[in-house]
């Protein structure tokens, strides 16, 4: 072979090497939670509107969270199976959040409020109740919160 032809294979191949290194340092920097991230995920873990549910909902696994590092916004949730109707569980919880100092979201208006926000040490996280389509229907007790302050349910 050449050596022009040996030298324009080895830039290709430095070329290919250096996007696919840039490609992965990307990925690994917007997948995940940052350390920041890491710190909101356990204090939002600690409240306890997590662990309120009705007598007749048992809670299934420990406690899930997770980041979305577009919008830098953590969720933790707590899963419940119910054994009630879905206006009990709503009644429920809208009666736990009130009783624990939450206010229904702005955007929440009339009827059954199903998003609540409250400050947590000068930051606001949302609290919401989402009914699964699973097999067993369970719910998610879930609160959120953001880096950049705009998180919502």
């Amino acid at each position: 072979m050449k050596r022009s032809t040996i030298a324009v294979l080895v830039a290709a191949c430095m070329g290919v090497g250096a996007a696919l290194v840039a490609f992965v340092a990307f990925s690994a920097s917007t997948d995940g939670c940052t350390a920041e991230d890491d710190r909101l995920i356990a204090s939002l873990g600690k409240l306890d509107i997590l662990d309120a549910h009705p007598a007749h909902a048992k809670p299934q696994g420990g406690r899930g969270s997770g980041c979305d590092s577009v919008y830098r916004t953590v969720t933790v949730r707590q899963a419940y199976r119910p054994s009630g109707q879905v206006a009990e569980m709503l009644s429920f919880y809208q009666d736990a959040a009130t009783a624990d100092g939450w206010k229904p979201s702005p955007k929440d208006e009339g009827g059954v409020v199903n998003c609540f926000v409250k400050s947590v040490d000068g930051r606001d996280v949302h609290l919401s109740v989402l009914f699964l389509e699973t097999e067993d229907d369970d719910y998610e007790v879930n609160v959120s919160s953001s880096v950049s302050g705009r998180s919502r349910c």
